[in-house]
């Protein structure tokens, strides 16, 4: 017995030792100093929550697991680490991953988001749309005095594609390459609802489908190991340390260096961030059929807010459709489809906005005015503050309102734009806007439930390259 456990002790240090090293990284140089009275990163929640940040380090290993070689994203609630993977042994091939720091202050939202994260990554990894959803590979935490982090451990990815877009003429991509980013994005989307259950623009108005939360996989097997040797091992972080609390924040990387073009073919979209995705057991994406109380709380950013959350008559999957609708023109064109959601000071106007969308789809039908009086006033779980706000009870409290009149007719007529839709994509030829235009009123309508589904959506002519389009197509009965 005593022979096994001795042979035991030895099998495992030699194993260890055989585990991937950490590398050596540069130390901290004064050279690299950032002066003291700039902002950095996430200082600039200095009131708000900069002592729940993690006060990671570059160099630094985490659960003797995982040696932190970059700072490479920052948010309100966490910091990305480029980060190597230390439990694999020097015969295999090297891992390096992007480990997410999140805030100490989550807490059950923590646990909650881990949820979101399983079920995103088990619940059908053979489905079409798996490949275009960034899954949490692993998660663990962080323990030190007085509070706990979590991390989440994903694939590495290049940029966004707000990012990557702009390497391409005039920052718009062609649109074959458009087309066959839609049609992956969409099958993600069809994932997340069909599958997962989960809605992506949920929880917060600041968490949206987006550009910046679509990150594209890097081009080739080379780009990573290239920016860590010309760039990690080389050069210490810039960094900045607070004269008062000692504190030091590095500054993240501005992306990973030129993109090898011969190998662009190979980059792919993927959805990112679920940390507001809301779960809808109880409705059915592709029948809309409902069995769970209507939800009327505010989501989504200004400019990808849905009718029936300004208004207050109810949302669900649909929500995120709308919110694609509104994306492919920042995919094609590299625009927005609404330009005048925010008055003089930047502050969302919904009245505004509304009449954008009147001068673009038309007037909305009664039905929906009609249910919008009656769910606009219906309380809230619990009040909802916004910003600097007071709490808000209900819709109406946080959109104002009413913006029609009984008979329908909307009370800000002034504020109608003459811009059609027809005139919003001119990059695209007569037989493609037309295509195009069929596409995104499957997508744009007043009623959610008229919205096509992220399933019916990926069998649109305009996704094919060799597509027809029908009169019934083009009158919206397809």
């Amino acid at each position: 017995m005593i022979g096994l456990q001795f042979t035991s002790r030895v099998a495992k240090r030699t194993f260890s030792s055989l585990r991937t090293k950490p590398l050596h990284l540069p130390p901290t140089n004064p050279t690299f100093a950032i002066p003291s009275h700039e902002v950095v990163d996430e200082e600039r929640f200095l009131n708000d929550g900069l002592q729940d940040f993690y006060p990671a380090r570059p160099g630094e290993t985490l659960g003797d697991n995982y040696q932190l070689l970059a700072k490479i994203g920052w948010g309100t609630s966490s910091t990305v680490w480029l980060a190597r993977d230390l439990t694999r042994y020097q015969w295999q091939p090297e891992r390096t991953v992007a480990v997410k720091l999140l805030n100490s202050c989550y807490g059950k939202s923590g646990n909650d988001l881990l949820s979101i994260e399983e079920t995103v990554a088990q619940k059908n990894p053979s489905h079409q749309g798996y490949g275009s959803v960034r899954t949490c590979q692993e998660s663990f935490e962080l323990e030190i005095p007085g509070r706990k982090n979590t991390c989440l451990v994903y694939e590495a990815m290049r940029e966004p594609m707000t990012v990557f877009q702009q390497r391409f003429e005039n920052g718009r991509m062609p649109l074959p390459v458009a087309k066959a980013y839609i049609g992956l994005l969409l099958l993600g989307l069809q994932y997340l609802h069909a599958e997962c259950r989960l809605v992506h623009t949920g929880k917060k108005v600041a968490i949206d489908l987006k550009l910046a939360n679509i990150l594209m996989t890097f081009e080739n097997e080379k780009a990573i190991p290239k920016f860590i040797h010309e760039q990690v091992t080389k050069f210490p972080m810039h960094y900045h340390t607070d004269p008062v609390t000692n504190r030091t924040t590095y500054r993240s990387y501005d992306g990973f260096g030129p993109m090898d073009v011969e190998d662009i073919a190979n980059v792919l979209p993927k959805i990112t961030d679920f940390g507001s995705a809301w779960k809808f057991d109880n409705v059915d994406p592709e029948t809309k059929s409902q069995r769970q109380t209507v939800v009327t709380c505010p989501i989504q950013p200004d400019y990808y807010r849905a009718p029936e959350v300004v208004l207050g008559y109810g949302w669900d999957f649909s929500a995120d459709i709308w919110n694609f609708g509104v994306l492919v023109w920042n995919i094609i064109e590299g625009t927005e489809l609404f330009t005048q959601v925010q008055d003089a000071n930047g502050r969302y106007d919904p009245k505004f906005h509304l009449a954008e969308m009147i001068a673009l789809l038309g007037p909305p039908p009664k039905e929906v005015i009609e249910r919008a009086e009656y769910m606009s006033q219906v309380g809230y779980p619990s009040p909802i503050t916004i910003g600097a706000g007071k709490p808000c009870k209900n819709a109406r409290e946080v959109f104002g309102g009413p913006y029609f009149d009984k008979e329908g007719k909307f009370l800000h007529e002034e504020l109608i734009p003459s811009r059609k839709l027809e005139d919003t994509i001119p990059s695209l030829d007569d037989s493609e806007r037309e295509l195009f235009l069929s596409f995104a009123r499957d997508m744009l309508t007043w009623v959610p439930s008229e919205r096509k589904s992220a399933r019916e959506l990926t069998a649109h002519p305009f996704l094919n390259f060799g597509g027809h389009i029908t009169m019934d197509l083009l009158e919206g009965r397809s």
